[in-house]
């Protein structure tokens, strides 16, 4: 190459890579379609290599786009972040973050959102955790979550992830249960019919993934892949269920029912934050790590 690279080439040569899709790509930083193809030539005619290929409606990086988009993203994140670091982070200005987290947290974090005053301009859109490890790394590697919130401690390079808080286990009946009131033994336990959750992504039940025992066979009314579905269930039956204790608490009195000790040796349901690496030092990305620690300090 006997010239400069064009910076802004750059950029939306990470934005077509990350979105594998010129269209999405255009509709993402404001461009036409043509003119993300036009500026892909260039940038492909000055490297003197091919980026792209047409893949059916789509297209797929070559090994060239592979390596390109490896060396670029951590060099521009650096760039992004020393600017940023130019001004501190405030709420003036709008800013949607993108917050990816389980059913009972965010159960219990949209509430407060809707209270907090002090959020001013920004948006905190909250979504259902992606169904496996590589889908959630995926989100963050290619800036399409902010934050991710887990139950489950993966230590992978590039990523980084602190702890927010701890749950428990617990076991919920409706309050008008004929036999059940106030405590369940184990046999009790085995006895009745049970709305299990399943985890999904660990292809497990909740109450088997969080106790230390290994359960025995339960008589199994319905199985559930939401964790609200699976307490209206429980207010409108004699069935049992094992819930997270926190959401229990918070919806015990709407919808009649009992909070009741598991009668089953529980371990201890630890949260934690994940970001990718790139955003630890982020004025931005901190202040949200920040806001969502303080909306659950009281459960610590």
């Amino acid at each position: 190459m006997g010239h400069r690279i064009d910076f802004n080439l750059l950029n939306v040569f990470l934005t077509v890579y990350r979105q594998r899709s010129i269209t999405l790509a255009a509709n993402a930083i404001g461009l036409t379609q043509p003119g993300v193809s036009g500026i892909l030539k260039r940038l492909q005619d000055q490297l003197g290599v091919t980026l792209f290929r047409r893949d059916g409606r789509g297209i797929t990086p070559t090994h060239h786009a592979d390596e390109l988009a490896k060396q670029l993203e951590p060099a521009l994140s650096q760039i992004r972040n020393t600017l940023d670091n130019l001004h501190s982070f405030n709420t003036d200005s709008y800013r949607k973050f993108l917050v990816y987290l389980p059913e009972p947290l965010m159960l219990m974090l949209l509430p407060q959102l809707e209270q907090d005053r002090s959020l001013g301009k920004i948006a905190i859109q909250l979504l259902p955790m992606p169904h496996s490890l590589e889908q959630q790394l995926m989100l963050l590697n290619q800036q399409h979550a902010d934050l991710v919130i887990d139950f489950s401690h993966y230590s992978v390079p590039l990523f980084f992830s602190e702890k927010l808080f701890s749950d428990e286990i617990c076991l919920i009946a409706r309050q008008q249960h004929p036999r059940i009131q106030g405590a369940v033994s184990l046999a009790q336990y085995y006895q009745e019919q049970h709305v299990t959750l399943k985890l999904r992504r660990e292809n497990v039940y909740l109450a088997d993934y969080f106790t230390e025992e290994c359960l025995s066979e339960r008589n199994i009314a319905a199985e559930c892949d939401s964790m609200m579905v699976q307490m209206s269930l429980v207010a409108m039956s004699d069935s049992l269920a094992i819930v997270t204790k926190t959401v229990a608490q918070q919806f015990a009195a709407k919808l009649g029912l009992q909070v009741l000790p598991a009668p089953l040796t529980g371990l201890p349901i630890h949260y934690r934050l994940m970001i990718h690496n790139r955003e630890r030092n982020n004025p931005a990305n901190q202040w949200l790590r920040a806001q969502i620690m303080r909306y659950f300090n009281h459960h610590q």
